[in-house]
């Protein structure tokens, strides 16, 4: 909901058809006024409540120009029925009056005896219509004296003057890189292994003392010796052969930025007499300051 801070002196006000009603005059606590004009035929108040929205500097009623225009020919036509009910009943009184004082000067005796009584003036409130607008005209003078003491209280005017500051924020972006690359070397290595392998050496004997042969079967045959010898199998592990470490080192350094920023400038000038009203120039491309 809209508050009385978000509306301005002098802001178009315009239906939820973007008809235009008027400006802005005067504003309360919890209400503010449109000037009359063609649309209004006298200073017609809205609340808070009833803003749509406030766009370009222009207020947006929730209600479209049927809706608001039936309510101005409704005061029409009320101020119309009050005019003439207040002229018939005022022609009646007096018509009461004149013929009381004729009848006092003829000598009438239900005069002299009290029992004619003339009509008085509350006696224009008989009718029901009349005293509805009667008591319209009442609340309107209310809210008219309410609003003079608001504009009496209230008559400071607040106009926003802005200004650009820098906000500073870090963060973490990819300056550079490190990279380190590993090549595979292939070489010879050479490596002594001693190796044991077995030999044959034939050695024949003479014997000289007859001894019996036991078991000479006199058949040829073969004897194999087998000779054993030492063979190299070559495996290869991997163990670790050194370490490269990286650290990396924080360094602060100071950087001076420069932007740009804007403020505004206000220029208060005053013409005529010293109350007649202040003008502010502003920039014609602030919409916050836009006058209609």
């Amino acid at each position: 909901m809209f508050q009385r801070k978000d509306v301005r002196e002098g802001m178009a006000v315009r239906s939820i058809d973007n008809e235009k009603l008027g400006k802005v005059f005067a504003i309360g606590d919890d209400a503010f006024h449109i000037e009359r004009g063609l649309f209004f035929p006298k200073d017609y108040r809205v609340a808070f409540s009833e803003v749509s929205e406030i766009r370009d500097g222009e207020v947006i009623l929730n209600r479209g120009k049927d809706a608001l225009q039936q309510v101005s020919d409704a005061e029409r036509a009320k101020g119309t029925a009050g005019a003439g009910m207040a002229a018939g009943a005022m022609g009646l009184a007096s018509e009461r009056t004149t013929k009381t004082e004729t009848r006092v000067r003829n000598g009438d005796p239900d005069i002299s005896r009290g029992t004619v009584t003339p009509l008085p003036s509350a006696s224009l409130g008989t009718d029901a219509s009349y005293s509805a607008n009667m008591r319209a005209d009442t609340d309107l003078k209310r809210t008219d004296s309410r609003l003079d003491k608001e504009l009496r209280r209230d008559d400071d005017i607040s106009i926003p003057v802005h200004r650009e500051k820098l906000s500073v924020e870090k963060r973490d972006t990819q300056a550079g890189e490190l990279r380190v690359h590993k090549d595979v070397v292939e070489e010879e290595e050479v490596v002594k292994v001693p190796l044991r392998h077995e030999r044959v050496r034939v050695e024949r004997r003479a014997v000289t003392t007859e001894r019996p042969a036991v078991g000479a079967t006199f058949k040829e045959e073969t004897i194999v010796v087998p000779l054993h010898a030492e063979e190299v199998d070559i495996t290869k592990r991997s163990v670790l052969d050194e370490e490269v470490v990286i650290h990396k080192d924080v360094v602060e350094e100071e950087r001076r930025i420069t932007e740009r920023v804007r403020h505004e400038n206000v220029d208060i000038r005053t013409e005529g007499e010293v109350d007649a009203p202040r003008t502010l120039n502003a920039p014609d491309d602030d919409p916050s300051l836009r006058r209609s």
